[in-house]
């Protein structure tokens, strides 16, 4: 027989080992740090709002879009920006409501994740999934009603007993690697309702997602000071003879130790002649007394990307040539960052944008060997936004508004002498201007030197 305490420390046990796993399954990934679920709704009921004529349906990606054999398992951006569901194989559906008169509504009447039934079996490899008949699915998601992937056809044809129009991802995100993605998922479409209209959901949402919420804001901002830290440890690791793989691998150590899940990008860490080639991220070469180092190379926290470069001199000290360029450089981002505001442009396609205020100051001061202006070897945009991805959806025939997370990183590269530089920041655009995020990571280059002097 059990005794009385035995029986409440029995019961106290199992409420603790209760709590243990609704926590395990209300994150999206172990230690991961998720919005309030009243935000994901908001977005889903605006994103309604905004189209109202169409039902709206998402596929989350399945492991194997991913390759989660060899990375750890991500979500479908958008899917997860509406959703906050992190685990696979899941869909949703938005319904709006129709009037007594069968008229169209701005108002949602029902928004359903679909999740695939728990396997036992499949769990013992890969842990613990929130199933649809776990009573507390509705509370972990965030949805009011979550049923099982089995019942998507049903639920949509029913819907589409009032609408004729679905809107669902018509085109791969840039530089996903979603292609095959969206292609498939726009077949299953066209099989399971063939007599619907399907129309692009991808603008909507990337005009969404442009402005940051307090809380995407909040975990940028830990992505940010991750990063801060590994490039901050690179600073003081770079000499002569130290193999730019080993200063990648550093940099990558320190986010991750401080809670990143995975680079935002393939780091990049380019000495001598590969300072000039923009995406060189073999990182294979041995550091050169008299090179400079490029070092790109940021973090993701709680999927939210950050984006951030600073270049070095191997040996401690800028040449004098290194030194001009470096400093005409950080000339034309301080002109940059001071403009950035509301209401101003940044791509190079408007007169007055801060691209055309960047080239404008690297094209006018200081020549090249031949005694050509500069800007020939600015060959690359000045910024972009930041979010899920590191070059966040963003539509920049818009200007700038408060929330927006963007870079501005001018760099001239110039192969014949073998120095590429540049210098990447991250700003928050705020009502009046612009506040710096990585303001925390020294771009001075005294103060660059006098770190590296230290070691």
């Amino acid at each position: 027989m059990m005794r009385a305490f035995d029986f409440q420390k029995w019961m106290l046990v199992s409420v603790c080992f209760l709590i243990a796993i609704l926590t395990f399954l209300s994150l999206p990934a172990a230690g991961w740090e998720r919005e309030p679920l009243a935000d994901f709704h908001q977005r889903r009921e605006k994103l309604v709002s905004e189209t109202g004529d169409g039902v709206i349906v998402l596929f989350g990606y399945d492991e194997d879009d991913v390759a989660a054999s060899v990375t750890t398992f991500h979500q479908n951006e958008n899917f997860y920006y509406l959703t906050g569901w992190n685990q696979p194989s899941a869909k949703m559906l938005l319904v709006p409501a129709t009037g007594s008169a069968g008229q169209h509504s701005s108002e949602m009447a029902e928004e359903i994740l679909f999740l695939p039934p728990r396997n036992p079996q499949q769990e013992r490899w890969t842990g613990p999934k929130l199933g649809p008949d776990d009573p507390d699915a509705s509370a972990l998601t965030g949805f009011p009603t979550v049923m099982s992937t089995a019942r998507f056809h049903s639920e949509l044809e029913k819907a589409l007993k009032h609408f004729h129009k679905i809107y669902t991802e018509l085109t791969p995100q840039p530089e996903s690697g979603e292609d095959c993605f969206q292609k498939r998922e726009v077949e299953t479409l066209r099989k399971l309702a063939p007599s619907a209209t399907l129309a692009d959901l991808r603008p909507f949402v990337t005009r969404m997602r442009m402005v940051k919420t307090p809380g995407e804001i909040a975990l940028i901002r830990k992505a940010v000071s991750a990063s801060i830290a590994g490039q901050l440890a690179a600073i003081k690791a770079v000499h002569p003879g130290v193999w730019e793989y080993q200063i990648a691998a550093l940099i990558k150590y320190e986010f991750e130790n401080m809670g990143c899940e995975w680079p935002s990008y393939p780091p990049i860490v380019g000495s001598g002649f590969y300072s000039t080639v923009l995406h060189y991220d073999a990182d294979s070469r041995q550091m050169q007394e008299g090179d400079v180092v490029v070092m790109d190379a940021a973090g993701s926290y709680s999927g939210y990307a950050s984006d951030m470069t600073r270049t070095l001199p191997v040996d401690g000290r800028f040449t004098p040539r290194q030194r001009e360029i470096y400093e005409i450089v950080l000339g034309a981002q301080k002109a940059a960052i001071a403009a950035a505001k509301p209401g101003v442009y940044l791509d190079r396609q408007h007169k007055n944008s801060l691209y055309t205020l960047a080239y404008n100051y690297l094209n006018s001061h200081g020549v090249d060997s031949h005694g050509h202006h500069l800007g020939q070897y600015f060959i690359h945009g000045l910024g972009h936004s930041v979010g899920l991805n590191v070059h966040d959806p963003a539509d920049y025939n818009l200007p700038l508004e408060p929330g927006m997370v963007i870079t501005i990183e001018p760099g001239l590269y110039i192969p014949d002498e073998k120095i590429g530089v540049r210098i990447e920041d991250m700003l928050l655009i705020t009502q009046n201007g612009a506040e710096v995020l990585t303001q925390g990571l020294p771009k001075n280059p005294d103060e660059m030197e006098k770190m590296m002097k230290k070691q």
